[in-house]
């Protein structure tokens, strides 16, 4: 297998989980902003609009969005209404997938590097194109954060890997101003640049660092994060854990289990990984610790010098990498864990583990100059990255299935009724984005998704009352109302969907039944049969309204009304 294989074949194979990914993507994507996606994309657009001096619009590219700088996300969305006139997000969510498909490419190249078949590259697109951070690809503030970062940072780390100085800088400001975690981009050059005994460029490097990073917290707040310290001093331990937890989230094999049962593989699992991951850093430190220091490390050096440059560039492109994920993880470990421990492996994080299995796989078949032991690596890391590929459909299609229909119907609620994308009914927040949408869609920049509407016209007809066989019960709890259906079910599928609604001559509510989670000793098994959905009393308008429940399967719609209730 050293020898390149021209064939076809290995082209097709790496491509399916890219291609997967971003059917998954165009599939489920919907053109609704959820939540945290008001502020850098909605609210500052209107504002963009609005101003006409360059000087305020270079102040809102900049203006912090929370704990982050996104310019390049913001500047993604200018670019986009400059040509279309038009906010869009499925677009948004469709240029975060670029970056990452960058990123391959990056590694790519810098695999080339090793003059190995390209059937050894097989483990980093399944490991890279997996479905766990799914609220990454499909979350616009997420993809124009997380996946910018990566990308630049893999690029900085790739050019200066190869002595391409002023290009790995420029990409070094663009991820430190893509999201905060960009600014870890500048340890990771420090240490390739201090292994290459390259001090002169080091001394430029940090001067740059200094001045980007300076920049970036200019006029920040500290967002709480004296209270992350305070609570390490008294929990250390989930620190420690959180770190090993962060890098092993791949391995998250039970989303909807205990966080106990959810981190124990994932903590177990990096612990593992870290091993060879240690060895690899100190036989890349060695030779610049005997340079430095004059200790005798003559076996490694021998090793370096039979490497050809092309390799030692790739070692460096990966030991920048590491070093960005080590400091990532190091510094959410002590921030985060204050949040809950869960934190630790939520979706929105679980690019950085993909990128460290990677860097864990490459750095270690590229070590390997026996064929027969090189092929055996890659065949067992082959098979863990199509298990977890395989495991990431299995258990979170169903959930990005779920998503979409629950922004079809919070979509149409928030177009008409005030609330829905991520905020507590008829609150401030709430008000604050009702009147942000009402006026970007009177100016014609954004347009609400149709499904909602075509649903609500089948819906508004329904009269009758639903069938006694189908058992679905309605009770009140505490200012509750309180649906179950006991046959309900999951469909991967867009159209077909579960939903309560509750309706009047003036007003209709949409509401999505959630699936019943499993509670069974089945690990592998997330939901049960059946499904339930308790609607409060404070996000509906006082007045007498029929409750019903709607089933939809293609074209096809059953259901009808439950009961009357009347909400003071």
């Amino acid at each position: 297998m050293d020898k390149t294989n021209k064939s076809i074949i290995p082209a097709i194979v790496l491509a399916v989980p890219v291609l997967l990914w971003v059917a998954v993507i165009c599939y489920y994507s919907i053109n609704l902003p959820w939540y945290d996606d008001f502020d850098p994309f909605p609210d500052f657009l209107n504002k963009w609009i609005g101003e006409a001096s360059f000087s305020e619009r270079l102040r809102l590219l900049f203006q912090p969005n929370n704990e982050h700088r996104m310019v390049i996300g913001k500047l993604v969305t200018v670019i986009y209404y400059k040509i279309t006139g038009q906010l869009n997000f499925t677009f948004l969510h469709l240029a975060g997938a670029c970056f990452t498909l960058g990123t391959l490419a990056i590694f790519w190249s810098a695999f080339k590097k090793s003059r190995l078949n390209a059937w050894y590259f097989l483990p980093v697109p399944f490991l890279l194109f997996q479905l766990q951070y799914h609220l990454i690809f499909l979350w616009a503030i997420c993809g124009l954060q997380h996946q910018p970062v990566v990308f630049f940072v893999c690029l900085s780390m790739f050019l200066l890997a190869g002595k391409r100085f002023t290009g790995a800088a420029v990409a070094g400001v663009c991820a430190t101003f893509a999201m905060s975690s960009g600014i870890f981009v500048w340890p990771a050059g420090i240490m390739i640049l201090l292994v290459r005994s390259d001090y002169k460029r080091l001394g430029l490097w940090i001067g740059i660092a200094v001045v980007a990073v300076g920049l970036y917290f200019y006029g920040m707040s500290s967002q709480g994060n004296e209270s992350s310290f305070a609570f390490f001093v008294k929990n250390p331990h989930l620190s420690v854990l959180g770190f090993f937890a962060f890098l092993g989230g791949l391995f998250d094999f039970f989303p909807e289990k205990g966080i106990v049962v959810r981190s124990a593989l994932p903590v177990l699992m990096s612990f593992l990984v870290m091993i060879w991951v240690v060895i690899w850093l100190f036989r890349q430190v060695s030779p610049w610790l005997a340079r430095t220091f004059g200790r005798d490390s003559s076996a490694f050096r021998t090793q370096s010098s039979q490497a050809g440059q092309d390799v030692k560039q790739l070692e460096s492109f990966l030991l920048g990498i590491l070093t960005f994920l080590l400091v990532e993880a190091l510094v959410i470990g002590l921030l985060r864990p204050r949040f809950g421990f869960f934190v630790m492996i939520v979706s929105n994080y679980k690019i950085y583990p993909a990128l460290f299995l990677i860097v864990a796989y490459l750095s270690l078949v590229t070590s390997i100059s026996q064929e027969r032991m090189r092929t055996r690596v890659w065949k067992g890391a082959t098979a863990i990255a199509g298990l977890i590929w395989l495991i990431s459909i299995f258990t979170y299609l169903p959930v990005i299935a779920e998503r979409h229909k629950y922004y079809v119907v919070n979509g149409y609620n928030q177009e008409h009724n005030g609330f829905g994308l991520g905020h507590v009914p008829y609150s401030k927040g709430a008000e604050y984005v009702d009147n942000l949408m009402k006026g970007l869609v009177k100016k014609g920049v954004f347009h609400y998704p149709q499904e909602g509407n075509i649903l609500a016209e089948k819906v508004r007809s329904l009269s009758d009352a639903v069938p006694k066989e189908k058992e679905i019960t309605v009770a009140h709890r505490d200012s509750l109302i309180y649906i179950n259906n006991p046959h309900g079910g999951l469909s991967p599928w867009r159209k077909n969907g579960e939903y309560a609604f509750v309706k009047n001559a003036e007003r209709l509510y949409f509401f999505k039944m959630e699936p019943h989670k499993y509670s069974g000793r089945n690990f592998l098994r997330q939901y049960d049969k059946g499904s339930d959905i308790s609607i409060p009393y404070s996000s509906l308008r006082p007045g007498v309204y029929e409750v019903g429940w709607v089933a939809v399967t293609g074209d096809n719609l059953e259901g009808g009304i439950l009961e009357k209730v009347t909400i003071p």
